[in-house]
């Protein structure tokens, strides 16, 4: 699953471009998972909903870094049990 997610305040750490975002799940239910949010936010806060034309309260959030320049050109096999 690839989403496209916004460059907000991009700072350089350790070669990584990251930029802030938050984990968020909302008050009303709109989504049924949790969503992606740019920015850091907090539990009580609106936001705009990245599914709906709309802005609801968040009722749990996370803050979590994205970074925006990697790529994964190769995923490894899971090693068998036992092996």
């Amino acid at each position: 699953m690839s989403e496209h997610f916004p460059i907000v305040n991009p700072r350089i750490e350790d070669g990584l471009a990251l930029s802030d975002a938050t984990v968020v799940e909302f008050r009303d239910g709109c989504t049924d998972a949790m969503s992606i949010v740019p920015g850091e936010h907090e539990a009580g806060e609106s936001v705009p909903c990245p599914r709906c034309a709309g802005e609801h309260e968040i009722s749990s959030a996370l803050s979590v870094p994205i970074a925006h320049n990697i790529e994964i050109s190769e995923v490894e096999p899971e090693a068998e049990p036992g092996v």
